[in-house]
């Protein structure tokens, strides 16, 4: 999966790799949903005005020189001794979380909401950016 991540495909591309696609993604949808199972290839802009509907809201809570900040949306949090500490350990827990995600990514997807699914999709999509994913989960 993280071959697809990593890789960004103009239309001209993804005619060319249409077969290499389709088998990467077979891997990752179950043999027995593959009759249900729709996958599109959608212009990016589109994903992108989507994706602007999903909009994290950080919990952030402090007590005794101590902060946490939880996303609810997708069960992580970050803590520290300040905000700012929090909010990087934060950004390590969803880069570690990204990582297991993408790497068992046919199991989460039988188990997870499509909503959660669709969060971590947009976490995803900032390529391990720390700015990018400050800026997508609200800090």
């Amino acid at each position: 999966m993280k071959v697809l991540l990593e890789r960004k495909f103009n239309v001209k591309d993804a005619k060319n790799y249409i077969s290499e696609l389709n088998n990467i993604l077979e891997k990752y949808i179950d043999k027995n949903e593959n009759k249900r199972e729709e996958v599109n290839h959608i212009k990016t802009s589109y994903i992108n005005f989507l994706m602007g509907f999903f909009r994290f809201k950080p919990v952030i809570q402090s007590r005794d020189e101590f902060c946490t900040i939880t996303l609810n949306e997708v069960n992580i949090y970050g803590e520290g001794n300040d905000l700012e500490l929090a909010k990087e350990n934060l950004i390590d827990s969803i880069l570690e979380y990204i990582d297991i995600y993408t790497d068992k990514i046919h199991i989460f997807h039988k188990f997870e909401s499509i909503e959660r699914q669709a969060y971590m999709l947009k976490l995803i999509r900032c390529n391990s950016d720390r700015d990018k994913l400050k800026k997508e989960v609200g800090l």
